[in-house]
C-alpha cells in the first residue's frame, strides 16, 4: 500500500523529510510532481523558503511553462533578478516554449536590477512571439523601461495596446511624473476611461513634487468631486503640496478629512502631518503628532528637528537630534542650516566634524549651505578648511559647489583664490558667471568684471537681470559712467530685460559718486516704479559726498516716510550738516533721534587670528590685550603724523576740541583691529578686517598709510565693498 506524504509546516521541514526517507532506504516512491508543484507554490513567495523552493524545483522530472514561470516569478518577488534569468536561459535549453507571463516576469526583474541589455533582449524575443497590444504584457514592459529612466521608449510600448486598462494609464502616468513631465502626465490622465485612487494619487503626487503644490490641491478637490475615496497615500501627498503652500488652514481641512475618512494613520502619513504642521507653523500641533507615534520612523524626527529650526528653536532641534538613534545626512543637515540661519557657525562647524567621524558621507548641500554661511560672515579660515575638505574628495565637484566655493573667496576679499576656482571648475552656468563677475565688482576690479561680463557672453551663455545688476555695481564701484549708460541700455534693446528697481539703483549710484546728481534725481523722478530706500540712500550718500544739502534734504524726506526708524538716515544728514557747518541743522537732527527713540548703530570691526575672532568698538577697553594695542596706536599715530597724515576732524561733533578729536579717531574699531593684526600676524600675511558700516574718510586716509609704512596689505571689507590696501593704495581709487 502506498503511504500518504504529510504535509509539513514548512518547506524545510519537507525538504528534510524527504532526505530523511530517501538515506532510510525507505520503500518510499518519491514525491509526486503534484506534491512538488503545491509545496513550490505555497512557500517559492516567501523569501526564507526560496532556497528550498529552488531544491524542490530542480527535483521536478520536465517542469511545465507554468512551473518554470512559478518559479522565475518567485525569484523576481523576492528581489533575486539574476536568478530569474538564469532560470529563463534553462528554460529554453530544456526547449520549454514561455509563454505571456513568463516574459511579464522578466521585464520586472530586468526593471527591478537595471539589467539592461538583458531587458532589451527579452523584449526582442517577446516581439517575436507575441503582440505587444496586449496590457499584461505591455504593462510590465512600460515600468520596465521607466524603471531604465527611458520614458521615451516607455511611451513606445504604452501606445499599441489596445486595451488600455487602469494599470497601462497608471504605470504611464506614474512614469511620466516620475521624470518630471508632469503637464504631459496630466494630457494622458484626461484621457483616461477610469480613474482609481491609484492613478490621481500619482497625478496629485506629482504635482507637489514638482513645485505645483496649488494644482496637487485643486485636483485632490477633484478627486473627491469625482466621488473616489483618497487613501492614505493620496492624503500624503495632499498634505505635502500644503506644506510646500506653507497653508496652515488648508492642511487642517484635509487633516480632518482624513479622520472624518477613517483613515488610518500611517508612519508616512504621520510624517506628512507633523511636517505640515511644522512648516504650517504650528509646531506644537506637529510635536503632538510626533509624540504620538509609537515608532518614530528616520523621516519623523527629521521633520520635528527641522521644525525647531525653521522656528529658530535651534537648541530644542539639537536636544531632539541628540536623541536619535541613527541620524541620516538628512537630519545633520537640517540642524547645520538651523545653526547657519541662527548665525551660529562655530556650532555647524563642530556638527560638521562630528558628521564627517559619523561614518556618512557629507553632500553637497551640506558643504553649498556651509560656504554660503562663511562668505557672509568672512570666515576665511573656516571656508579653507571645507575647501580642504572638497579637494579630498569629500563630495563630488559639481557646478553647485564650485560657484559657492568661489563666492566664499570672492566675499572674504580672496579673489586670487576666487579667480584659481573659477579657472579650475570644468563646468559654468549664468550664475557662476554672475557670482566672479559680482566679486570681481566688489572687490574694485570693475574693468576685469567688465571684461568677465564680455567673456560670459563670447561662450553663448545669455545674461539674465542678476548678471546685469553685478556689471552696473561694476561699473558703479569703478565710476565706469559710459560703460554703465551702455549696459543699461543694452539690457533691453539685446535681450529684452526690463530694468528692475536694482538696476535703476546702481544707475542713480553711478551717477551720484560722478557728481552727477541733478541727473541722478532726474532718472529717480522718472523711474517706472515707486523708489525704494535703496535708490533714495544712494542719491544721499551722493548728496553727501559732494556737500549737496538741498538734495540731501530731498532725499532725507523720503527716506524718513519709507524707514522712519532707520539711523543710518539721520546720521547721513546729521553729517552732511556738519560738513557744511551748519550745526543748529545738525543739533535739530540728534533731538529728532531722541524724539523718536532712534539710536545709531555701534560700528564695530572684527579680526580673526588663530582662528579666534577679536571684536572692536571705538575706544574699547574690554579687550585683554587692551595695554599693548593702545601702545601700537600710539606708535601709529606718531608715524602717520611723520608721513604727513592730517586728521580728518571736521567730522566730529563741535562740542570736543581738536586733541579730542584726534584722539577719537585713532580709537576707531578698525584701527584697532589693525594695530591687533600688525602686532599678531606675522609680516607675510593680509590682515583681514571686517567692518559693519562704512569705512570712515579719515580711517580710509589712515589706513592707506598704515599698508606703506608697515609694508602691509590690509584688506577692509565694509557693508557694501572690499578695500583692498597696498603700498598707500587703495583698490577703491578713494570712489566708495
Amino acid at each position: 500500500m502506498r503511504l500518504q506524504w504529510p504535509n509539513p509546516s514548512s518547506l524545510k521541514q519537507a525538504t528534510q523529510l524527504h532526505a530523511r526517507l530517501i538515506v532510510a532506504g525507505a520503500l518510499l516512491q518519491p514525491p509526486s510532481t503534484t506534491h512538488l508543484l503545491k509545496c513550490l507554490t505555497g512557500f517559492s513567495d516567501r523569501s526564507a523558503d526560496l532556497s528550498y523552493a529552488l531544491n524542490f524545483f530542480f527535483q521536478i522530472p520536465d517542469p511545465s511553462a507554468f512551473q518554470w514561470n512559478t518559479i522565475i516569478r518567485s525569484c523576481s518577488r523576492n528581489q533575486r533578478p539574476r536568478e530569474s534569468l538564469h532560470l529563463y536561459h534553462q528554460m529554453r535549453r530544456k526547449d520549454v516554449p514561455p509563454d505571456a507571463y513568463t516574459f511579464q516576469f522578466l521585464f520586472k526583474s530586468c526593471g527591478l536590477s537595471a539589467f539592461v541589455l538583458e531587458g532589451q533582449m527579452v523584449h526582442g524575443v517577446s516581439v517575436k512571439l507575441f503582440s505587444e497590444r496586449y496590457s499584461h504584457i505591455a504593462n510590465s514592459l512600460v515600468h520596465m523601461y521607466i524603471e531604465f529612466g527611458w520614458i521615451d521608449d516607455a511611451m513606445r510600448a504604452f501606445g499599441p495596446i489596445v486595451q488600455k486598462d487602469v494599470v497601462s494609464w497608471t504605470t504611464i502616468i506614474g512614469g511620466l511624473v516620475k521624470f518630471g513631465s508632469a503637464d504631459e502626465a496630466r494630457k494622458l490622465f484626461d484621457k483616461m476611461p477610469v480613474r482609481n485612487v491609484v492613478s490621481w494619487t500619482s497625478m496629485i503626487a506629482g504635482y507637489a513634487k514638482a513645485g505645483r503644490a496649488k494644482e496637487a490641491v485643486q485636483l485632490f478637490k477633484e478627486m473627491l468631486s469625482d466621488d473616489v475615496t483618497p487613501d492614505a497615500v493620496a492624503m500624503a501627498a495632499v498634505l505635502s503640496a500644503c506644506a510646500r503652500l506653507r497653508d496652515l488652514k488648508l492642511g487642517k481641512w484635509v487633516h480632518q478629512l482624513a479622520i472624518e475618512k477613517r483613515i488610518g494613520l500611517s508612519s508616512n502619513l504621520a510624517v506628512a502631518l507633523l511636517d505640515m504642521y511644522a512648516k504650517g507653523g504650528d509646531i506644537k500641533s506637529a510635536y503632538q503628532i510626533f509624540d504620538s507615534m509609537n515608532h518614530k520612523i528616520v523621516p519623523a524626527w527629521n521633520a520635528i528637528i527641522d521644525g525647531y529650526c525653521k522656528m529658530g528653536d535651534v537648541d530644542i532641534g539639537r536636544s531632539l537630534f541628540e536623541q536619535m538613534d541613527a541620524p541620516d545626512i538628512i537630519s545633520f543637515n537640517s540642524m547645520l542650516t538651523g545653526y547657519i540661519q541662527s548665525s551660529r557657525l562655530n556650532e555647524a562647524l563642530l556638527l560638521f566634524a562630528k558628521l564627517q567621524t559619523s561614518g556618512l558621507r557629507p553632500d553637497n548641500f551640506t558643504l553649498v549651505g556651509l560656504l554660503t554661511a562663511c562668505a557672509n560672515l568672512g570666515a576665511l579660515s573656516k571656508g579653507k578648511v571645507l575647501h580642504a575638505s572638497v579637494e579630498q574628495g569629500l563630495v563630488k565637484r559639481d557646478v553647485f559647489l564650485g560657484t559657492a566655493l568661489l563666492d566664499m573667496y570672492a566675499k572674504c576679499g580672496k579673489m586670487d583664490q576666487a579667480m584659481l576656482v573659477f579657472n579650475r571648475m570644468e563646468e559654468r552656468d549664468a550664475q557662476t558667471w554672475t557670482v566672479i563677475i559680482s566679486g570681481l565688482a566688489m572687490n574694485g576690479m570693475g574693468k576685469h568684471a567688465l571684461e568677465h561680463f564680455c567673456l560670459m557672453k563670447n561662450e553663448g551663455l545669455r545674461p539674465n537681470a542678476v548678471a546685469y545688476v553685478s556689471v552696473l555695481t561694476a561699473c558703479s564701484h569703478s565710476g565706469l559712467l559710459e560703460e554703465g549708460h551702455m549696459f543699461f541700455h543694452e539690457m533691453g534693446s539685446l535681450y529684452g530685460i526690463k530694468p528692475e528697481i536694482e538696476h535703476y539703483g546702481c544707475m542713480v549710484d553711478l551717477l551720484g559718486r560722478r557728481g552727477r546728481l541733478q541727473e541722478a534725481i532726474e532718472l529717480i523722478e522718472t523711474m517706472p516704479m515707486e523708489p525704494n530706500a535703496v535708490v533714495w540712500g544712494s542719491m544721499l550718500s551722493a548728496c553727501r559726498l559732494y556737500k549737496n544739502t538741498e538734495l540731501a534734504e530731498k532725499a532725507t524726506k523720503h527716506l524718513l516716510e519709507l524707514e522712519p526708524q532707520e539711523d543710518a538716515v539721520y546720521v547721513q544728514l546729521y553729517n552732511i550738516y556738519i560738513d557744511n557747518k551748519r550745526w543748529a541743522d545738525a543739533c535739530k537732527i540728534r533731538r529728532l533721534m531722541e524724539e523718536r527713540g532712534v539710536k545709531k548703530t555701534a560700528g564695530y570691526s572684527s579680526i580673526t587670528i588663530g582662528g579666534q575672532v577679536h571684536k572692536f568698538v571705538a575706544g574699547d577697553q574690554m579687550h585683554p590685550d587692551i595695554m599693548e594695542i593702545q601702545a601700537m596706536i600710539g606708535e601709529m599715530t606718531e608715524r602717520l603724523k611723520l608721513a604727513g597724515y592730517s586728521p580728518v576732524t571736521e567730522q566730529i561733533s563741535v562740542e570736543m576740541d581738536e586733541e579730542e578729536k584726534e584722539q577719537a579717531l585713532f580709537t576707531h574699531s578698525e584701527k584697532m583691529a589693525i594695530a591687533f593684526g600688525i602686532m599678531k600676524l606675522p609680516s607675510n600675511l593680509p590682515i583681514h578686517v571686517l567692518k559693519n558700516l562704512r569705512v570712515c574718510d579719515d580711517c580710509h586716509s589712515a589706513i592707506k598709510l598704515i599698508s606703506k609704512i608697515w609694508n602691509r596689505y590690509i584688506v577692509v571689507r565694509d557693508r557694501s565693498r572690499f578695500h583692498h590696501f597696498r603700498d598707500a593704495h587703495c583698490s577703491c581709487n578713494d570712489f566708495w
